[in-house]
Order: structure tokens, then sequence, then C-alpha cells
């Protein structure tokens, strides 16, 4: 009589329960992207299938997803819900590690299989999970597999890490956008990507940016529309600026060349981290410019009255508005007159530009002395990171010291055909906020534009007076 174990039960001779099963695979990586790697585990895995007598009714494939990473495996997931639901009472494996690489994982896959009692075959070799000693098995196996694999990532680090000081970037799954796979700059792309962050420098929003390169019919690397989100995660990518990161630090210069300069960049840079505590599209010219006089609480623009408002909602005292047409004429109308002055600042004597320059050709010697065996790893990490340090420090200077939105005035001339996130990036070059004081006249008098004191990015400020000539007596 010949007694086979499956699903908890013995059976006798050909009088055997369906098992109806379900094939899973996984390839860390994929680099040619054409899967062959998991179609022959595929078809290894049916070849096992078949000589146990089992129904695949399922393939489940996690294609370039590491069972390391922590990063979810959808497919696996998959699999895991079709076993609760019983869809599935079998797993085909190739390896042991193709299921999990992971203690945790692997202590959850066991737990799940000894509470749904389900089959589990490995073409490398079985291990029955119904046993202690099977179990056993597999946390061994599973922890050298752990081990593995963090072994693995330690050396890709270090080799990921070793390349940054070399000033060779990173190179993802996909090229990124502007640049070919051996990063050549690729034209109308670099381009595309020297307007966006020109644009995104002078204050106007990722979102108001996507939308007119959608507009456009201009499309990302893999064909699809830009979305705030995609465009702002690419304009904070140091590799345009000529620099190479390591875990989130610039480590290098690259040795390949920049698409913007670094000016650009960390203006950009300043723009999209002033903006990431709120995500949301203004709708209206002056909302958060305006102050209220009482409070100094940023003041809303509220659609139903057309008032820009200090409103108790949003934490202000609510004793302020005004009318957004007349707000919207007289600030604009301050920001023009600012734009037609030439700035009083006395030239500031450093050369910036030099001190880069100087930083750039210390990072050069260093890194070729590390190349040369001269310098040794912890050795060069320490003078490189102090060259870069001066090179931070005099950008930032330069950036204080030169009005950094100048070429907002110069880009839009027109105001009138500027879309909104445009006119608000170029009242913000000339305005830092105004405070809005409380109404002077009333009935059919005049405005008073003395309501508006400006505040500028020099330091000074204004109470705004109606011009003699000005022809508009109300908005």
């Amino acid at each position: 009589m010949n007694l086979v174990r499956t699903r908890g039960h013995e059976r006798i001779g050909g009088m055997v329960e369906q098992v109806t099963a379900g094939i899973y695979t996984r390839l860390s990586l994929d680099k040619t992207g054409d899967g062959l790697a998991v179609q022959r585990q595929e078809s290894a895995c049916r070849d096992l299938a078949k000589r146990h007598g089992w129904t695949v009714a399922e393939v489940y494939e996690d294609n370039d997803v590491s069972a390391s990473s922590g990063k979810e495996r959808p497919e696996y997931q998959r699999m895991l819900a079709d076993l609760e639901s019983g869809s599935i009472n079998a797993v085909v494996v190739y390896a042991w590690d193709r299921l999990a690489r992971r203690m945790t994982d692997l202590v959850a896959f066991i737990e799940l299989q000894r509470r749904l009692d389900f089959d589990v075959a490995h073409v490398t070799g079985d291990v029955d999970l119904s046993t202690a000693s099977g179990r056993q098995t597999a946390y061994i196996l599973g922890s050298v597999a752990q081990g593995e694999a963090e072994r693995l990532g330690e050396r890709v680090s270090a080799q990921k890490q070793q390349r940054a000081l070399m000033g060779i970037p990173h190179k993802g799954r996909h090229r990124l956008y502007g640049y070919d796979e051996n990063w050549t700059p690729v034209e109308p792309e670099a381009a595309i990507i020297r307007e966006a962050f020109t644009r995104r420098a002078s204050g106007e929003s990722t979102t108001a940016i996507a939308r007119d390169l959608t507009a456009r019919g201009i499309k990302t690397v893999s064909g699809r529309d830009w979305s705030s989100g995609v465009l702002g995660q690419t304009l904070t990518k140091h590799v345009y600026a000529g620099q190479v990161t390591f875990k989130g630090e610039v480590v290098a210069d690259s040795i390949h060349p920049a698409l913007v300069d670094l000016d650009t960049f960390n203006a950009a840079q300043a723009e999209l981290a002033g903006s990431s505590a709120g995500t949301n599209t203004r709708k209206y010219l002056l909302s958060g410019i305006l102050r209220c006089g009482h409070c100094t609480f940023p003041m809303k623009g509220n659609p139903s009255n057309k008032m820009y408002r200090c409103s108790t909602t949003y934490g202000g005292c609510g004793r302020l508005s005004v009318r957004i047409a007349l707000a919207d004429h007289w600030v604009k109308w301050a920001a023009m007159q600012r734009a037609n002055m030439k700035p009083s600042r006395d030239p500031d004597p450093r050369d910036y530009d030099a001190e880069m320059a100087a930083a750039d050709d210390e990072i050069a010697r260093v890194q070729a002395d590390y190349r040369e065996g001269i310098y040794t790893l912890a050795e060069a990490k320490p003078l490189l990171e102090a060259q870069r340090q001066v090179k931070r420090d005099a950008a930032k200077a330069k950036a204080r010291a030169v009005p950094r939105l100048n070429h907002a005035t110069q880009k839009y001339l027109d105001y009138g055909r500027m879309n909104l996130s445009q006119q608000r990036a170029f009242i913000n070059a000339h305005i830092t906020d105004v405070i809005v004081g409380p109404a002077v006249s009333r009935g059919h008098q005049p405005f008073n534009p003395a309501r508006f004191e400006c505040h500028y990015p020099d330091g000074t400020s204004e109470r705004l007076e109606r011009p003699a000539d000005d022809p508009v007596e109300d908005v």
C-alpha cells in the first residue's frame, strides 16, 4: 500500500483529493527586461506539478521585484489571498528563497501553511512543513537566504558608494528625462528640463508647469502625461546640476554634463521646499500674500462674495476683508513699480564663482588621488565633504547677494499673458507680503490704497498711495 501525505491527510493508491496549485515565480532584477528567467522557473514548476498530479490553476509572477527589499510584492500578496479563499490549495516554487528572503515573511508564510494546511513543493527539493523538523529546515534555509541577501545588499551599497564618489551617477531602471542611457544630453528633452527648472525657480507652481507641458503634448520617458508629482520628483534630481548623491547626500560632481547651473537648481529646490507644507494649487492671486492688519494671519480668497478674508476657519481673527479685484489691482501695480526700479544694493566684493571653481579643482584632485590609490575611501570622504561644503556656502551666499528672481521680470514682460502661477511668481519676486489695514473710507468714496502696506525683499516697506494720473477710481 503506497501512502502519500497531502494536505494533512493520508490517501491510498489512486483515491486522491484534487490538488489545485498556484505557481509562484520571482526575479529580483531583470536586467534584460524580457522575463526569460521567470519563464524558466515557471516551466520547471509546471513539470513538477505534473509529476505530482496537481492541476495548475494560476501563475503568480513578481518580475524585477526583490523579496528582501521590504517592498510590496503584489502577486505574492494575491497568492496568499487565493490560499485564504481556497481558490488554490498548493504552492509550487522553484526554490525556497523565491518565496521569502526575510525571516519575518518566512515565519508568516509557515504560520499560514499550518493554519490552512496546504501543500508546498520546490523544484530544488521539498521541505515538509507539516513536521517540526521540516519547519526547522525551512527556518534554517530562510536564515541563510536572509544572510545572503544582506551581504549582497552590503556589497551593492559599497559599489554604489564607490561609483558615486568617482562622480558616476546611479542608473535606474529607466533613463532620466533629458539624458540617454549613457548620460549624454538629449534634445529637445534637455531644453524642457532647463525650462522647467527656470520656471520653478521663478516661483511658478509645479502643477502649472506640468499642465502646460501636457497641453503642449510633451510626454515623460514612459510616454505618459506630466503630473505635478512626477515633475516635482524630477526637479529634485541633483544630477541635472552636475552633482552625484549617495543616500541623499551630495558626494561628488558628476563626470557627465549638467543641464542646469547650480544657482537655478538651488533656487528651484528652495521653491519646492517652500511649497511642501501645502501642495494645493492657489486659486487666487494674493492668497497667503495678504496678511490681516489685526492678527497678521494670511488672508484667503472667498469665491462666494469675491473677497479676501481673514478667516477664523484657518485660525485668523475674522475681522478684516477686502475685495479681490481691488487688492489684485493695487498689489499688481506696486509690483510693477518695483520691477521698474534698479536695485540699490552695492555689488558684493566676493568672487563666488571663483570660490566654487577653486573648490571644484580641489574635489577633482582628491578624486584623482583616490582613483590612484593615494587616498583610501575613509581618507577621501572628509576631504571631499569639506570642499563640497565650501561650494554650498558660496552658492548660498551668491543667492543672497544677487536677487534670485530678477529673471521673472525679464521673462514675463506681458503680465496679462501670464497664468495665475506665473503672476504670483512675478509678485513674489518683488513683494514678500502685504499687510491689509482696516477700511478708512465708506460709501461711494474712491478706494484708499493706503490700506495696503507692502513689504519688499530688500527689507523696506511702504503704504501705497494713489498716483495723480491713475485713471482707475474703483475696480
